[in-house]
Formats: C-alpha cells, sequence, structure tokens
C-alpha cells in the first residue's frame, strides 16, 4: 500500500495522471477506506478530465472522512466546471464553514452563489476573500460581476479595475469592464475592453460578436467586417452572423456581397420579417425591382406592420411601372404624420402616369408645401406639372 502510493504521488507530481489513476485504483482496491487514496484519485481524474469518476472519487472520500476540507472544496469547484451550481453549493458552504479563513473557499461559494442567481449573497463572500487575501484578482472579478448585475456601475468598475491591477491578464475582469462600459453607453471604451478581452480568450465567439456590432453602431464598416469573417472561419453558426454581413457589406456599398450573405441569412433563419426587408432593400440597391418585391412582400406575410418593407414594396412597384398597385401602398404610407415629402412625389407620379389628374395634382401641390427647397430637381418638375395639370383640369 505504501509503494502504491508512492508512486501514485510521483506520477502526479510529473503530471502523468494516467499513471496515478493505474496505482490508486489498486489502492483502493487494497484499502476501501484510504481517504488519501480517495482524494488523490478525484485528483488524478480530474486532470485527466474525466469528471463524473472524479466526482464519485472525491465523494467517497468524503463518505469516509466528511471533515476533509480539501475534498469539500475541490469536489464544488469540479461541480462548477460541470455547470451543476446546486450540487456545487452544499460542499462549498461546508469547505467555507471548515476553514472560514481560506480565501478559495469564499471565491468559489461566491462562484457558486452567482450562478445559482444569488448575488447579494455573492458579493459578501468575494468580500470576505478580498479581505483574507487583498491581492486575489478574481474575487475582485467576481466582486464587479455581482454590483454590475445590481446596476452599480461605477462600484463595478472600480472592482474591475482592481482586478487588472493585480492581474493584467485577468480575461474575466475586462470583459466586466467591457460590459460596463456598454450598459452605460460608453461605446468606444467597451470596444477597447472587448478588443483586449479577445486578445486574452480569443475563442469567445460572443464577445467578438458584441465588438463586430458596436463597430457597426458607430459606422466603422472595415473593424466589423474584420470580425465578422474572422468570426464566420471560426464560429459560423453564431446566430445572427451572416445577417449581420449582410447589413455591414450593404453599409459600405458592396452590395454584391451583401447579397451573398443574405441569402445566406435567410437559408439559416426564413422567418425573420426585418431580414427579407433588408435583402430587398440590397436587390434595389442592385437595380433587381423585381426579386426586391418578392422579398419585400415575404417580409409583409410574417408581418404586415413592417412599415419599412411597405416602403420598399411601393418602390418596387413603381420601379417595376406597376403603378396601379403601387399608389394604394403609398397612398397608406402618407398617412403618417412623419411621412417624408418624397412620398408625395411619388404619389403624385403614379396617379399622373395612371393619368388621373386630380389626385397627381393634388399629390405634386402637397408635395411643394413641405419640400421648401430639400429635393430641388423634383421641386422644378412638380411646378412643370402643376402649371400643365392645372390647365387640363379646368378645361
Amino acid at each position: 500500500m505504501t509503494v502504491l502510493m508512492h508512486d501514485a504521488e510521483q506520477a502526479l507530481d510529473r503530471k502523468d495522471y494516467a499513471a496515478a489513476v493505474d496505482r490508486l485504483k489498486l489502492a483502493v482496491q487494497a484499502a476501501p477506506d484510504t481517504v488519501p487514496a480517495w482524494f488523490d484519485l478525484g485528483y488524478a481524474f480530474t486532470g485527466l478530465h474525466q469528471n463524473d469518476e472524479a466526482r464519485a472519487a472525491y465523494e467517497k472520500a468524503l463518505q469516509v472522512d466528511p471533515q476533509l476540507f480539501e475534498a469539500s472544496l475541490n469536489l464544488g469547484i469540479l461541480l462548477l466546471d460541470m455547470k451543476d451550481a446546486a450540487a456545487a453549493l452544499p460542499h462549498l458552504e461546508k469547505a467555507a464553514a471548515l476553514k472560514p479563513a481560506d480565501p478559495r473557499a469564499h471565491l468559489y461559494l461566491g462562484r457558486a452563489l452567482v450562478a445559482n442567481g444569488e448575488a447579494a449573497k455573492a458579493q459578501s463572500e468575494f468580500r470576505q476573500a478580498l479581505e483574507l487575501d487583498p491581492k486575489l484578482a478574481p474575487a475582485a472579478s467576481g466582486l464587479g460581476e455581482t454590483l454590475l448585475d445590481q446596476n452599480q456601475y461605477a462600484e463595478a468598475a472600480s472592482a474591475f479595475q482592481q482586478a487588472l491591477s493585480l492581474d493584467p491578464g485577468l480575461a474575466e475582469a475586462e470583459l466586466g469592464l467591457a460590459d460596463t462600459s456598454e450598459d452605460l453607453g460608453q461605446q468606444l471604451e467597451a470596444e477597447k475592453h472587448f478588443a483586449q478581452y479577445l486578445k486574452l480568450q480569443s475563442d469567445d465567439a460572443e464577445a467578438r460578436f458584441r465588438l463586430a456590432n458596436l463597430y457597426l453602431q458607430e459606422n466603422k464598416l472595415d473593424p466589423a467586417i474584420a470580425e465578422l469573417e474572422r468570426l464566420e472561419q471560426v464560429h459560423a453558426a453564431v446566430p445572427g452572423l451572416e445577417a449581420a454581413l449582410g447589413d455591414a457589406y450593404a453599409l459600405k456599398g458592396d452590395f454584391a456581397d451583401s447579397e451573398q450573405h443574405y441569402r445566406q441569412a435567410l437559408a439559416l433563419t426564413p422567418s425573420q420579417s426585418d431580414l427579407h426587408r433588408a435583402f430587398g432593400e440590397t436587390l434595389l440597391k442592385e437595380n433587381k425591382p423585381a426579386g426586391a418585391e418578392s422579398e419585400f412582400r415575404r417580409s409583409l406575410q410574417i408581418d404586415p406592420r413592417n412599415v419599412d418593407a411597405v416602403k420598399g414594396l411601393a418602390t418596387s412597384l413603381y420601379l417595376l411601372k406597376r403603378y396601379s398597385e403601387a399608389a394604394p401602398l403609398v397612398e397608406r404610407l402618407v398617412q403618417s404624420p412623419v411621412a417624408a415629402p418624397g412620398l408625395f412625389f411619388i404619389l403624385a407620379t403614379c396617379y399622373d402616369h395612371l393619368q388621373d389628374r386630380e389626385r397627381a395634382l393634388a399629390a405634386y401641390q402637397h408635395f411643394l408645401d413641405l419640400s421648401h427647397g430639400v429635393s430641388p430637381d423634383q421641386e422644378w418638375q412638380a411646378r412643370q406639372r402643376v402649371k400643365l395639370l392645372l390647365r387640363e383640369v379646368r378645361k
């Protein structure tokens, strides 16, 4: 037994977890109530990422010795890693009770409480961990997370900054500052912290997508596209990614690439009204009114209240010279108290082509009443048509 444990300890020292497991299995078979063997077996299985086996070994150690602090702590941490915060809580609470002066127990208990939705209790644990070890950066970051959860932005930012002063490479603290800045509407600060976080944690697809969307909001199209395309190469299944690329390329004026990405987005999510609307607008920019009409109609089938889709459909029909179909849609749009003057010009033109002189005249006059030099070319055309239409109406 002594030889087996010695061999196992040596294997653990050199991180040869498989060899350690082999020796420790023999040890627990020879002496089933040997606590150190069960504890070490749990540690070795954890090193091999065999979490279920590690859990069973730690539980066995605690059955033999319920007061074993390290087993309670390690089992709680393991269960947290397994995303089972509810199961982790009692073990971490016990660890904190067994050794109240150990900052690690309070740190991980705080994390379990956060994961279990108990931010106020977690905040107390993080504060206690920092009192015991003022240099424990993860505790400062955890404190920041609980403060942010309670919308205490200044205090949260201070805690995250404290964490980074203790450990400049602590990714979770950078992310916390990014979240805080974004919640406060400080977009440039949020961009800076997201970018720094991604240097530390480059595989976080959600954070990269959020950074790209911040760039889009700031109309920083090239950085946005760079982040989105990088994400596409590694995490192509991120929801909304292809649609965001379609938006970015449309804003950049690269409508061929925009069309490509919108098509891919619609293949993944065909039931989004606004996505069909955006694709329709790109097709209009490519001078493809027939295709645009189809997309706007699909958008309105999904959401009849999508006003921008109504505008797009009206424009498509107008460009296709289907004035009798376009006119009722434009009539619907001009009912809005904030209707753009240009809509009245389009309405007038529709009625003009349909030879409905009185409606055309009224729409042209309404356009001129509203435009006031905003669209000089259209205003000149409207004045000429008003003169001619007045003559014809008075005949």
